[in-house]
């Protein structure tokens, strides 16, 4: 078998001249560097695998592949014209590592191979070429395998700086959380405070519906801060939180009768928290307790979020969509269910005392 690789850049544990325990920390840093690119192990993608099939037509060669090199074994991310998705690895360390696999699978064919190494100069993989027959090639051939061999490293260059910006930006995005929910906790007590100052009891009513309206945006911004890069939000959690939060500051008693836990878009929690704030704030004033909030998913492309009281139950003729008659409580309620592409509705309570307020929104 021809093998043809030209020489090794940098440090590798493949150095049979290096003192044993010297090898051993370069293979640590080496499989470090590895890990760095999260490539093991990771399905096919059509970049890489246009790569091989390049590869193979350049050679004109059946097989092409693009391996690399983990701890015992070269993980295949792109294979053209073999079945097999990796190799066991060779362990003489002066033999590059898929020696003894190449010598068993193509023993009078022809590998052609350069490594791949990363910026900080360790290989961590390999791009070949395969035939099952002996044969020869030029150093220009050679030279745009090595050119191929570049486009890989700098793939995987972007990929990490992408990585690492994503990384960047999900750190970022939880330090502007938690400064604005701190931010937002200390408005809300100035609110407070204030409104303890007020004279007129509607002016101090007015205060603490403003600073329970603050709070309601940062209760949103501490969910974000627990609940990492995911996307969907386990609403359930968040409603409990809420509503043990509105019964201590509101001094009533208001229960989540929900059991089976929704996630919901992030882009979503913040208007369905400030619903139920505004909800529960109007079932307090006008109703008493107790109250209860519910949310399910009525069917796959529908949410439902339900607010009930116990008091006397709507006016006659209350339309909660009536912007010219209703307070500010109920125009902040339909502007939000707006938000949500959703739709308002109040009727009297199921059981005669009370009523339901609903909100029916798409599945995001």
């Amino acid at each position: 078998m021809l093998h043809l690789v030209p020489p090794t850049q940098g440090p590798t544990s493949h150095d049979g001249s290096l003192d044993p325990a010297l090898r051993s920390g370069i293979e640590a840093a080496r499989l470090a560097a590895v890990e760095r690119y999260g490539i093991l192990d990771t399905p096919p993608e059509p970049a890489f695998d246009h790569i091989t099939a390049l590869a193979a037509e350049l050679f004109s060669a059946p097989i092409a592949v693009l391996g690399f090199i983990g701890t015992d074994r070269v993980f295949f991310k792109s294979h053209h014209g073999l079945d097999a998705t990796q190799a066991g690895r060779g362990a003489d360390p002066a033999a590059p590592v898929m020696t003894p696999w190449l010598r068993t699978q193509f023993a009078n064919g022809f590998h052609a191979g350069v490594p791949l190494h990363c910026a900080d100069g360790y290989e961590i993989g390999t791009l070949c070429v395969i035939d099952r027959r002996s044969r020869r090639i030029d150093e220009q051939q050679m030279r745009r395998l090595r050119a191929l061999g570049g486009v890989v490293t700098d793939m995987l260059t972007m990929r990490l700086s992408a990585r690492r910006a994503l990384a960047q930006a999900e750190m970022t995005s939880h330090e502007v959380d938690h400064r604005a929910m701190n931010s937002l906790q200390f408005v809300a007590s100035l609110l407070q405070l204030q409104s303890r100052a007020a004279v007129l009891p509607e002016t101090a009513q007015q205060l603490r519906a403003a600073a329970n309206r603050v709070l309601a945006v940062a209760r949103v911004h501490r969910t974000f801060t627990t609940i990492g890069k995911t996307d969907r939000v386990p609403i359930l959690d968040h409603l409990r939180t809420l509503c043990a939060e509105l019964s201590s500051s509101l001094g009533s008693e208001i229960r989540l009768e929900s059991h089976d836990e929704v996630e919901v878009s992030k882009a979503q929690v913040l208007s369905i928290g400030l619903i139920v704030n505004e909800l529960v704030t109007n079932a307090r004033k006008h109703a008493g307790d107790p109250i209860s909030v519910m949310f399910r998913r009525i069917d796959p492309t529908q949410h439902e979020l339900c607010v009930l009281d116990s008091g006397p139950g709507l006016p006659t003729g209350f339309v909660p969509t009536d912007s010219a008659v209703n307070g500010l409580g109920m125009k902040v309620v339909n502007a939000l269910a707006a938000q949500l592409a959703g739709t308002l509705t109040a009727t009297n309570h199921p059981t005669g005392h009370g009523a339901r307020f609903t909100v029916t929104f798409p599945v995001a």
